[in-house]
């Protein structure tokens, strides 16, 4: 059954992305909010949903093997912006989320790896976990959308205003956009970052365990702080931004997602 409904949704968000590059191509864009792609999305969400179901809700414990994790994470994301679309022009962004969404199922389907249940105890662990989960969905989100900014930007100063980028809102809106999600992000990591180091004696038998989740964690706070300090007081855009922020995106990632790699794949029996 699960490889039923991960099939569905990876054809569900293939669909959803044709249908998108379709609209964003036409000469008389319409309103993006309700199209057919948005249709398309809701339901490959609805799928995803239920391919992970087992593994998080059926066992009595969370498998956070890397497959699950990253389908899960996948599965945030797309939620996310699907939700975003409703209140900000950022229907673009389903050109890097569909195909990214559909690539975490496929990982998930193909590699799901070995069970790993985490050690959860009381609230404060499981909102360690979801605060991860959604820092790090707002910090992709945020770096597709400084990407699509980039490279809106420059087709501007090329004088290449119209193609695949005709339809999209201005930059200083998107810029704006950009921004309530970086700093939106920087928040709930700061608040995971205190709630992982009030549950890591529950979770790990330790208080502030300085291990290299933590310390690439805080490297990843580190490098979003620097970029709201400099998007406040220097006016950063552009370039800085997708820097700083790809750099919060990797150290995040390999935090988790390289261990695991490591661990399951590379050194598995």
């Amino acid at each position: 059954m699960t490889s039923i409904f991960s099939l569905t949704a990876m054809l569900l968000y293939a669909g959803a992305w044709i249908a998108l590059l379709r609209t964003l191509s036409s000469d008389e864009p319409r309103h993006r909010v309700g199209t057919f792609d948005g249709l398309l999305g809701y339901l490959a969400v609805m799928a995803h949903g239920l391919v992970l179901v087992p593994e998080f809700f059926l066992d009595g414990h969370p498998n956070l093997a890397l497959g699950s994790t990253f389908s899960l994470i996948a599965l945030i994301i797309a939620a996310l912006f699907l939700a975003a679309r409703l209140f900000q022009p950022v229907q673009g962004l389903g050109v890097l989320i569909f195909p990214s969404a559909f690539a975490g199922v496929g990982f998930g389907w193909l590699l799901p790896g070995p069970a790993y249940a985490a050690k959860l105890h009381g609230v404060t662990s499981l909102f360690h976990l979801l605060g991860a989960g959604l820092a790090y969905a707002l910090l992709s989100l945020s770096l597709a959308q400084a990407l699509l900014l980039h490279l809106h930007d420059r087709d501007l100063k090329r004088k290449r205003a119209g193609g695949f980028f005709k339809s999209f809102p201005p930059i200083q809106t998107m810029e704006n956009v950009l921004f309530q999600m970086v700093y939106l992000g920087f928040a709930l990591l700061t608040l995971t970052l205190l709630s992982g180091a009030l549950s890591s004696g529950k979770m790990f038998g330790q208080a502030l365990l300085f291990n290299h989740h933590t310390i690439l964690a805080l490297l990843a706070w580190i490098s979003l702080a620097v970029l709201v300090l400099g998007r406040l007081l220097l006016g950063w855009r552009g370039r800085a931004a997708v820097l700083w922020t790809g750099l919060g995106f990797f150290l995040l990632a390999t935090g988790y997602f390289g261990t695991r790699f490591v661990l399951e794949i590379l050194l598995a029996p």
